[in-house]
């Protein structure tokens, strides 16, 4: 017989490129994963043997994930950059995938027509399009698509026992395994079992006349007959497994992930959190869903019920967290290191053959006569096109998810940040960015520079990262309380890592980032933000890492494209040499075992009828429960929720339309009553959860007690407010709230400032700085300091002053130690202290001592993020002395005074009062420090207030603080002889620049108050401008 080619093939390869191929271009730089890749092939196309990357996360090895597909982009990008080979690697992975999925169903039902079928529905399948297109996962792709095409040959080998198949087989397998470890590992279980379970199947059926004979006897006697074979082939693939990525195992043994599982929303319960339902069940099923019965029912015919048990089990372990089931059944630890979409995936590939019997049934087959002769030839159209309708919705709504639902920041130009780093050897230091997604891995591809923070969380090595459920600081404020705890660890002691340059595409984390005493450089031209923080040394000229053998090294750089070649010798040159003698070909095994489609089951048929009818009316109740819920005014609580929502988006437009029309306010004045004020709350915070409390009630006035949770970079805010609502017209609207008016007496007002400014470097070289371009540190005293012990945990309070006349960054870092001089913790000054002195100027200070928080297990996380609360250094011994290092660095930024305190009233545990900016810069966050001292007018205490609101130019803002209730603060250590300002001894300075001090002038400032412990307090502000003008 002559051979034909099959059309529907050739339709779905080209099809596949033209559609796949030209969308990647806009799709895969801004998925999940594409990126991180290209930063490892990045790493091959420059160091092809060395496993070690200083880069990310202060050095992790390559080693940790399988190399085949980074060292192909990276060999590719020899030819034309990076995105070239990432794009190559891509067009594929796409033909890869489309045949395989023709070789898989042409073995599964053994007729062309319906692989080719099936080849036509694997384009537009919406798990392939997801994984691609949403996800990025080139690598698991590859892995699949080539352990497709393995399964014809293993099927082969088993059924003919020829030598040349396992060859090819085995071929094959080991280029999945050094493609993706996961894949080969499950996929011997939700694969090839099956297969072989199938071919033992067919071995039997040869002995007898129908399927039906084929009894459990018969099957064992098969099974031992073909036992030999199995063996070999699973035995020889496990050495495989092995042996292809030896060094990932070697890595594994010798780095076990011992982190924090990160929360995953494929482990949700997808009833509960219905976002994560949709991107982890909803989209990869797509169409496959309404075909669920015709699959099962298929797969657990006699000939395939292997694979009816795999598909089975797959599809539970998808549900994700949605019945305890996947917990039980994969056990604690996998089911917390696993990413359950996977499962999905799998199934819903597993089901590829039998979506193309299933067309090709309804199109051309049995099922179109039943239909026909059942409902009329009308009906059969308007079914086929509904069909064809959902697949087209299914795949433009999956390729068009990412619009909806950015996953990413905006694309951020490159250039400028790789610029910046390259001058003035600012890559001597690490970096960090904030905000910018996966476009860090794009950044660090670039750049030689090094970073803290890193995009691939199996390999992060910072206990700092590890004892935490956040993939990485860059977006730790989605993260909320631990996200932004394991920030300001990096923030407060960079020098630890040698931090110094901070790139925020964000403004949200600006306050963290001043408090913690870092100041704004200068905005690049593509409107990213540098941060930077003055006296962090650079990086050490040689860094540590950790070696692997030399053969290790080898290995892992020549095995991967080996086996790439072996298999393409084996498979593709020999079908070469095949095609041009002109033997006949004999028909493969499995093509002998043809389905024959004469009579379509009704009951199925039936079953299917029903089956689309429940999804139809649970897809019609979710979108009703949805248009309930998103209804803005349909009740009271619509209504406050739908309020605040836009306020928290800054959408007033729709917060202004929910304003009772009757009050006659318009947007103009309303925007000017609700934009006015800056602050905290108004600039920084995002609505982390809100409660509305209906107070009195009739048909159509509402009163409601609003409680609205806020999280912000500094601290979490709860917010009480009191709204009344009105009806009209069946809607429900909010009454607008009264104006606070403090209206400043004049127009206009004028201001006279120093202003300063420092050079750097003024000879154009790379030598070392001119030493009289060096400037001198302007010089500080540290007035007091003593470690005390409040609530069980040790902390240094005291006073610093600039005593220089140019104005000064101060960092302070204090070192505990027990009476043997051995060292228990150190750690910066963060938040209760002004890190910008003028001259003269003097701050009260407070420096915690903070252990890696959550380090060890049985610290549970707390649920609220409160600044206040740290995980204290767990000291083995009692701290007895302390040691100071102050440092100071000339500084020109960030010095604005004009604040004052006004009208403070102390009564009843509490102090009132106001602030009152005499300047003519807004003040975003002003801080209080307020310090405690004793009757004897020692200090005791510091603690800190962030006042929620700004303060406009020449108006005043109110404050409310609560007095410490529990005053019992045990003093240690007064001893200040080892205290060092720029290195040199605090005494002796102090003694040379200022002799004769006034001892307590500045007891002038103390206010007296009434409580059983503390006698006096002292009010310092601290201010925060969100943009200087």
């Amino acid at each position: 017989m002559k051979e034909t080619s099959n059309k529907f093939l050739i339709a779905a390869i080209l099809l596949g490129l033209a559609f796949h191929g030209s969308s990647i271009f806009f799709t895969l730089e801004t998925t999940y994963d594409a990126l991180i890749h290209l930063f490892f092939a990045d790493h091959y196309a420059n160091s092809w043997f060395e496993p070690w990357n200083y880069e990310w996360y202060t050095g992790f090895t390559v080693q940790s994930y399988p190399p085949l597909v980074h060292q192909s982009i990276g060999f590719l990008s020899m030819i034309g950059g990076l995105k070239f080979g990432m794009f190559s690697v891509a067009l594929i992975a796409i033909m890869l995938f489309i045949t395989g999925a023709y070789r898989f169903s042409l073995m599964m039902t053994a007729n062309k027509t319906v692989a080719g079928y099936a080849a036509v529905l694997a384009v537009f399948s919406s798990s392939f399009v997801e994984t691609l297109h949403i996800f990025g996962q080139l690598p698991s792709i590859v892995g699949v698509s080539v352990l497709m095409h393995a399964l014809p040959e293993i099927y082969l080998w088993l059924k003919t026992g020829k030598k040349w198949y396992l060859a090819t087989s085995l071929s094959l397998i080991s280029v999945t395994v050094t493609s993706h470890h996961v894949t080969p590992i499950f996929g011997m279980i939700f694969f090839i079992f099956p297969l072989i379970g199938m071919v033992i199947m067919d071995v039997s059926r040869e002995q007898v006349n129908t399927m039906k004979e084929v009894t459990f006897k018969l099957f064992l006697n098969s099974f031992f007959k073909l036992f030999k074979r199995i063996v070999s082939f699973g035995m020889l693939s496990l050495v495989l497994i092995i042996g292809c990525i030896f060094p990932y195992w070697l890595n594994s043994k010798a780095n076990p992930i011992t982190q924090v599982p990160i929360p995953h929303g494929s482990r949700d319960n997808f009833l509960e959190i219905t976002s994560s339902g949709l991107v982890f069940f909803l989209i990869p099923w797509g169409i496959l869903l309404i075909l669920l019965p015709y699959i099962f029912y298929r797969y657990y015919s006699k000939r395939y019920l292997f694979f009816g048990l795999s598909i089975t089990i797959c599809t539970i372990l998808g549900t994700g967290g949605t019945t305890p089931v996947p917990l039980k059944m994969l056990g604690e630890t996998a089911f917390n290191i696993l990413t359950l979409d996977r499962f999905t995936l799998w199934a819903s590939i597993l089901s590829i053959p039998m979506m193309g019997e299933f067309t090709y049934r309804i199109v051309e087959g049995d099922l179109k006569e039943l239909i026909q002769s059942k409902f009329g030839a009308i009906y059969h159209r308007i079914i086929g096109g509904i069909l064809a309708g959902l697949m087209v919705f299914m795949v433009i709504f999956t390729m068009s998810l990412n619009y909806f639902r950015p996953s990413q920041p905006q694309k951020i130009k490159m250039l400028p940040i790789v610029n910046f780093l390259n001058q003035d050897d600012h890559d001597k230091w690490r970096f960090l960015t904030l905000g910018f997604g996966d476009q860090m891995a794009w950044l660090s591809a670039q750049t030689n520079a090094m970073t803290v923070d890193g995009n691939y969380h199996s390999a992060r090595r910072l206990p700092e990262l590890t004892t935490r459920p956040i993939e990485r600081l860059e977006n730790s404020k989605f993260k909320g309380v631990a996200g932004i705890g394991s920030l300001q660890q990096f923030l407060t002691t960079p020098e630890k890592y040698n931090l110094k340059y901070i790139f925020s595409n964000d403004k949200f984390y600006d306050p963290i980032l001043y408090f913690c005493g870092w100041q704004r450089l200068r905005q690049l031209e593509n409107g990213i933000m540098v941060w930077e923080r003055l006296n962090i040394p650079p990086v050490a000229a040689i860094l540590p890492k950790e070696d692997v053998a030399k053969w290790v090294k080898i290995m892992w750089g020549i095995i991967p494209f080996l086996t790439v070649l072996v298999a393409f010798v084996l498979n593709i040159q020999m079908l070469w040499v095949i095609a041009l003698k002109s033997k006949i070909k004999p028909i493969p095994d499995f093509l002998k075992f043809p389905t024959t489609y004469n009579k379509f089951n009704r009951n199925v048929l039936r079953i299917t009828h029903l089956w689309s009818l429940i999804l139809a009316i649970a897809v019609f109740y979710g979108i009703y429960l949805f248009y309930l819920k998103n209804d803005s005014q349909r009740s009271p609580e619509n209504a406050i929720i739908a309020y605040y929502d836009a306020l928290d988006f800054k959408e007033f437009e729709k917060a202004h339309s929910l304003i009772d029309p009757e009050s006659k306010l318009p947007i103009a004045q309303y925007m000017l009553e609700i934009s006015v004020t800056d602050g905290l709350l108004s600039s920084y915070a995002k609505m982390d959860a809100i409660e509305t409390e209906i107070t009195k009630h009739n048909d159509s006035t509402v009163s409601a007690k609003v409680t609205s949770q806020w999280i912000t970079p500094l601290e979490k805010i709860e917010k009480v407010d009191y709204k009344s609502l009105s009806k009209h017209k069946g809607k429900w609207f909010i009454q607008p709230d009264d104006l606070n008016n403090d209206l400043p007496p004049d127009q206009l007002y004028s201001d006279n400032a120093t202003k300063y400014f420092n050079q750097g470097r003024r000879r154009i070289t790379t030598e070392a700085t001119h030493h009289e371009d060096v400037l001198k540190q302007p010089v500080l005293e540290v007035v007091s300091a003593k470690l005390v012990q409040y609530d069980g945990s040790y902390a240094i309070i005291g006073e610093v002053q600039n005593i220089d006349n140019v104005p000064a960054d101060v960092i302070l870092k204090g070192t505990l130690y027990n009476d043997n001089n051995k060292q228990l913790a150190t750690y910066n000054v963060k938040y209760h202290i002004k890190h910008k002195l003028m001259p003269k100027e003097s701050s009260s200070f407070r420096i915690n001592f903070e252990g890696i928080a959550w380090s060890r297990t049985q610290d549970s996380i707390p649920d609220t993020f409160n600044p206040d609360e740290f995980t204290p250094v767990e000291f083995e011994e009692q701290p007895t002395k302390f040691n100071l290092q102050a440092a100071g660095n000339v500084s020109g930024s960030d010095l604005y005074k004009n604040v004052v305190l006004s009208a403070v009233d102390i009564k009843n545990e509490t102090i009132n009062g106001n602030l009152f900016n005499s300047g003519i810069q807004e003040i975003t966050i002003p801080q209080l420090l307020i310090t405690y001292y004793d009757e004897n007018k020692n200090m005791v205490w510091v603690d800190h207030l962030f006042v929620k609101e700004g303060v406009r130019q020449q108006r005043k803002q109110d404050f409310e603080y609560q007095i410490l209730k529990d005053g019992n603060v045990k003093i240690i250590n007064t001893d200040m002889k080892n205290i060092f300002v720029n290195g040199l001894p605090n005494d002796a300075i102090a003694g040379k620049i200022v002799p004769n001090r006034i001892e307590n002038h500045s007891e002038a400032q103390l206010q007296k108050i009434d409580h059983p412990d503390f006698s006096y307090i002292k009010i310092e502000i601290n201010t925060y401008i969100g943009s200087p003008n």
